[in-house]
């Protein structure tokens, strides 16, 4: 249902019994809403929480963007959303660029978050990048990684995705595992295209805001809920060398690493997936 939240309409999805722990769903994308993921997790999750998934501002079934937007903002109203649920604190789930805005979420309110989790994420926009691209190249003949020094910057990330663009039906080869190639995402075929545009116009103002070049990877040291990293094999948005920081600098962190799977293991393995996330949130 949409909600009125801060200076906008959110669609809020409840699931799940009212007295479980609440757990928050944070989707990536950016843009990519968070229809997808309740087709595979939605009641699987409900059982054992009450599970909150939001389209965030001017993404999907929210309303569209009226203006500019900042990860900052997508923080506010998270955290303004817990407060209008009557939430004292609850657990957050972040997959893909969502894990990058739940880091900024635990960083900026600590003390709203019980644990965490982190699906395949890309806290570093640089580094992802450059793992997708690296993971597309021997699809494209001739094509080489852009270059690229410093924070992130919207020239990289158009330069970068603009390649992956050119992979036409294929794209969806680097993001699966070999047995999961056949997997299709309802929001695809399923959601009318002013949804999919909202998307688009959403990914557009996030990357070219300030806050998208700002590096967060720091924020991991400072972590002090639980948290669950789980990697996919086949993924290729998570670097190691993000990887390697998460498992070094974050004293409460569990790394899970998920043989055969994608940048999709909600999806692809859903039933370990939800596994991995009762047992860690328990």
């Amino acid at each position: 249902m949409l909600t009125k939240v801060r200076d906008t309409r959110l669609y809020v999805d409840q699931r799940g019994p009212a007295d479980a722990p609440p757990l928050l769903f944070v989707h990536g994308g950016p843009g990519a809403g968070s229809y997808d993921f309740l087709a595979f997790q939605g009641d699987r999750l409900a059982k054992s929480f009450r599970l909150i998934a939001v389209d965030q501002r001017g993404v999907q079934q929210s309303d569209p963007l009226t203006g500019p937007v900042t990860e900052q903002d997508l923080v506010a109203d998270y955290e303004a959303l817990r407060q209008q649920l009557g939430i004292e604190r609850w657990a957050v789930l972040g997959h893909s660029y969502g894990g990058r805005v739940a880091l900024r979420y635990a960083a900026a309110h600590p003390d709203s978050i019980t644990k965490i989790v982190f699906e395949n994420p890309g806290w570093d926009m640089v580094l992802a990048t450059d793992t997708l691209v690296r993971a597309a190249l021997p699809l494209l003949p001739g094509a080489e990684l852009p270059p690229h020094t410093g924070p992130a910057t919207k020239a990289m990330w158009d330069e970068r995705t603009g390649l992956l663009v050119q992979l036409g039906d294929r794209r969806m080869e680097i993001y699966l595992g070999p047995d999961s190639r056949d997997l299709q995402l309802p929001a695809d075929s399923e959601i009318p295209a002013e949804y999919h545009q909202r998307s688009g116009q959403f990914s557009e103002a996030i990357t070219s805001s300030e806050s998208f070049a700002e590096p967060l990877l720091p924020s991991l040291a400072k972590l002090t809920q639980p948290a669950l990293l789980i990697k996919g094999e086949y993924d290729p948005v998570t670097s190691p060398e993000e990887i390697e920081l998460f498992r070094s600098d974050v004293a409460t962190g569990t790394y899970y690493y998920a043989t055969g799977a994608g940048h999709f293991v909600h999806a692809e393995q859903p039933e370990l997936f939800t596994r991995l996330v009762t047992e860690h949130l328990s």
